[in-house]
């Protein structure tokens, strides 16, 4: 895990790096070429260029200055990385396999952008959506934090991009592009399959850097051990896999109770016991006991985020947990409990698996659509990227432990997709050979490149 590969300075011989600076002025020379070099060979398109630009200055101007972290300049994240890189390679596999299919580059190029797009609002919202209990800010006295909430449905570098939001989206807006601009339909998702599968293969690398995506606990040689804080980590505390401070808890009857203390630790030796339900929290006691904070904790989620805290930033202090004393809860007892080294359990690496497979997937379409049968008929590769990918990722889903069970179906939200999505590619691809191929059956423009 290595969320932030490095940080950019903000300045470079006294000029801003990002807003109206360095990369700015590059990007303006850089677009310049772009339009009068192949526009003066009629070989590019005036209204993409200027729209991937306009895209590129709003980052640049807008977006990156706003992301400096202080002192430190602007960090890289690695998830962004990979994805800036997936984008890239699958750019330039799609445009490789459309001159096969004859579909102009240029039109290639603006199809890619719409793509990337809407793909990445398409798996931002299925992750708003899926995930809207932690997306949405509330304060002491159940205020909603609206400020807050935008900020975290808008925090894409901090990760939570949904694949399969990202590939429905990207279907809408191609798809729409497509029509609009008459392109080759069935034609343009075949090149296109194979370079959202390597896409995906690298956008795993960096679900791996994001600590993001994990699998379940296990011992196997390869087995990874994330950092204390990781998203793995703060599931383990939430599921009661690992202790978060000598203590594991339980929501019950509408109260937080603690269900299990370590034997030896400070919680234990503190007096703490399981069934004892928590009222709330201070946030330090001891050095900086004269001005406490304390919050009250309504899930476990609340207080293993509190706790984790706490312990990173006061790591010699001792928390106090206000104990419930009566059914009614309205006394308490303060119980002091000295910080614990955190606790993690080593899982399997499902990016790198999702890596490897889509990486596979990418490769069998590839073969696949070079064979005589594929070429005669367009929507073949697309229509086997279905389902060959629901049937992958169903079967990933069984090792990863990040979703829970949807609507009592005992599938996950990902495995109720990929049932969906495998019928499709499968009703698909049956339609596909049933149409009336585009080639006859011995043309020389089937085996030929």
């Amino acid at each position: 895990m290595l969320q932030t590969l490095f940080y950019i300075p903000p300045q470079f011989f006294g000029v801003p790096i990002f807003g109206i600076g360095w990369l700015f002025g590059i990007l303006l020379v850089g677009t310049a070429v772009a339009l009068l070099v192949p526009c003066l060979r009629q070989k590019t398109s005036v209204a993409s260029t200027l729209a991937a630009a306009a895209v590129i200055a709003a980052l640049l101007v807008f977006v990156f200055p706003n992301l400096a972290e202080h002192g430190n300049g602007t960090p890289i994240r690695g998830y962004g990385l990979c994805l800036l890189t997936a984008v890239l390679v699958s750019l330039a596999l799609v445009v490789r396999l459309a001159k096969k299919r004859n579909i102009p580059t240029e039109s290639v190029y603006s199809l890619c952008i719409w793509a990337v797009v809407s793909g990445i609002v398409g798996a931002r919202i299925f992750y708003v959506t899926e995930y809207w209990q932690d997306i949405i800010c509330f304060d002491n006295a159940d205020h909603l934090l609206l400020p807050d909430t935008l900020f975290n449905i808008a925090n894409i570098a901090g990760g939570g991009l949904v694949v399969f939001g990202s590939i429905l989206g990207g279907i809408i807006g191609s798809a729409v592009f497509i029509r609009r601009n008459k392109l080759p339909f069935f034609a343009s998702f075949d090149a296109m399959a194979p370079a959202l599968m390597l896409g995906i293969s690298i956008g795993r690398i960096g679900c791996f850097l994001n600590g993001c995506c994990f699998g379940g606990v296990c011992d196997l040689p390869w087995a990874v051990t994330f950092p204390a804080d990781s998203p793995a980590h703060i599931h383990q505390i939430v599921h009661g896999d690992v202790f978060c401070g000598g203590l594991k808890f339980k929501e019950t009857d509408g109260a937080l109770t603690i269900s299990e203390v370590q034997h030896g630790s400070g919680a234990a030796q503190a007096g703490l016991k399981s069934g004892m339900a928590i009222r709330s929290i201070a946030a330090v006691a001891g050095e900086y006991s004269g001005r406490l904070t304390v919050w009250q904790v309504r899930s476990v989620s609340e207080l293993t985020a509190l706790l984790r805290y706490l312990y990173r930033f006061y790591p010699k202090e001792n928390v106090r947990f206000d104990i419930c004393m009566n059914p009614e809860q309205t006394e308490t007892q303060p119980y002091y409990v000295p910080v614990m080294p955190p606790q993690v359990l080593p899982v399997h690496p499902t990016q790198l698996y999702s890596s490897a497979a889509a990486l596979a997937v990418c490769g069998i379409l590839l073969v696949l659509g070079s064979l005589p049968l594929y070429r005669r008929r367009d929507g073949l590769v697309f229509a086997t990227f279905l389902i060959l990918y629901a049937a992958v990722r169903f079967v990933l889903e069984i090792i990863r432990t990040d979703e829970d069970s949807f609507l009592g179906t005992g599938l996950t939200v990902s495995q109720n997709i990929c049932l969906a999505a495998g019928a499709v590619g499968i009703i698909f691809f049956i339609f596909i050979l049933r149409r009336k191929s585009k080639f006859p059956k011995n043309s020389l423009d089937i085996i030929r490149e």
